[in-house]
């Protein structure tokens, strides 16, 4: 008996935990759903997750099809064939190719979905890099302002805001190497300064709040403030940062491969429109350098648009 009403207290306890989060959460999510754009935005979002995750299902053929000669990985394109690339959109006659091939004979929708798992690795790391390094300082600085500890990292912001943002990248790929993880890195380093200004800002808000200074009367240590009291609070604010992170990420990505600084052993958006310039194809093969880019709009898109629509759930204006 006494196991049955532990359990039942234990389940009751944890209930009445929950119940409120849960509630907030349908409160946030029904406030949500009435941003058009934030819907938009997840919409757009889910749908490159899925190809980045079943890239064969929604891909018409395998990244080793070519034009003319579909997976035959030993046959040779003749010379005709050759001058017929890149192809426009064909649609069974003399190949299915819905949105044309490139120069090798590569069906540009094929490679726009497979390029889809590079583009959200990138953004949502670089999205999460950025965050871990730009929240927790923003917290630190925000909670010790006005000592040395928020000099210290208020000077480390000045001098790396004194640093442009492509050119550093470009300097720093060009140094550490052209790979996908450097790029990563490169564009973390530079995009955690707004989440920690911004976090800081908000945190010498939150300190003076009656509740923090009730729970530091009360003994609270400062992690534990800053942790229980202080950090659920600027959750909202990060998260929005992160997706728009995410999506300076995505940009900068597409910017560098552009500018021939991209990890050439990895399918990209960027390097998709890299190589309509490299074989000089931008005027004369449209299907070939607009769906790329408008898959790198829309994915920036959207994780502004899912950012937005969380800042306004979480600081409603009304």
């Amino acid at each position: 008996m006494s196991t049955q009403s532990e359990n039942a207290s234990a389940t009751s306890s944890l209930k009445e935990r929950w119940e409120p989060r849960i509630e907030r959460f349908k409160r946030g999510w029904s406030r949500y759903t009435q941003h058009k754009m934030g819907v938009l935005g997840i919409l757009i979002l889910v749908m490159y997750i899925l190809w980045a995750l079943f890239p064969s299902v929604f891909a018409p053929h395998s990244l080793e099809w070519r034009a003319f000669v579909g997976n035959d990985q030993y046959a040779y394109l003749t010379l005709q064939q050759k001058q017929q690339l890149p192809h426009p959109p064909a649609f069974g006659d003399p190949f299915f190719a819905p949105l044309g091939t490139n120069k090798l004979g590569e069906g540009v929708l094929t490679l726009l979905v497979y390029a889809a798992k590079n583009a959200l690795y990138i953004g949502f790391a670089a999205g999460i890099l950025s965050s871990l390094v730009g929240v927790p300082l923003g917290l630190i600085s925000g909670f010790y302002g006005d000592t040395w500890v928020d000099e210290t990292i208020q000077r480390i912001v000045d001098v790396m805001y004194g640093m442009p943002f492509l050119p550093f990248l470009i300097v720093l790929v060009a140094i550490r190497g052209i790979t996908t993880t450097n790029i990563i890195l490169g564009i973390a380093i530079t995009s955690w300064l707004n989440n920690c200004i911004l976090i800081r800002g908000e945190t010498l808000s939150l300190k003076e709040r009656a509740y923090v200074e009730s729970a530091r009367v009360a003994g609270a240590s400062d992690t534990r403030i800053v942790f229980r009291h202080i950090l659920p609070n600027v959750l909202p604010l990060a998260f929005v940062f992160l997706a728009q992170d995410a999506a300076v990420a995505i940009l900068a990505q597409a910017s560098l491969a552009y500018l021939g600084l991209a990890d050439f052993t990895s399918n990209s958006w960027g390097m998709m429109i890299e190589n309509v310039k490299a074989n000089n194809h931008i005027y004369d093969a449209p299907w070939w350098l607009i769906p790329p880019g408008l898959a790198i709009t829309s994915i920036a898109a959207a994780f502004y648009f899912i950012g937005f629509s969380v800042e306004d759930v979480a600081n409603p204006q009304e």
